[in-house]
């Protein structure tokens, strides 16, 4: 049967919501943003994991956050495109090796 009246959500209803929404979003963006934290693990010189901690999370309030933003005018395809900041963050941050050094 098809309820004819508004539909309300108790606020357990509402928490789950958010936490399932939340979850996926981190969950989608991690092809970028575990791209980021190998990065912050090489970079760093003391506290090789905090670092990595650290860029992940960073990387993923930037992809969530393009994500969110585009989403609305594109639909899924705004994945993909909240992929690209954080991967291009990640390139520009990588370490080179430095060929006089050795």
């Amino acid at each position: 049967m098809i309820p004819l009246g508004p539909v309300e959500f108790s606020p357990a209803d509402v928490a789950l919501i958010l936490a399932v929404l939340a979850f996926g979003a981190v969950a989608l963006a991690l092809p970028a943003t575990l791209t980021l934290a190998w990065v912050g693990h090489r970079r760093a010189t003391a506290h090789k994991a905090w670092n990595a901690v650290w860029y992940w999370f960073c990387g993923t309030g930037l992809s969530v956050g393009t994500t969110f933003a585009t989403a609305p005018h594109i639909g899924w395809w705004a994945v993909p495109l909240g992929w690209i900041p954080t991967v291009t963050l990640a390139w520009v941050l990588n370490p080179r090796s430095d060929p006089e050094a050795s």
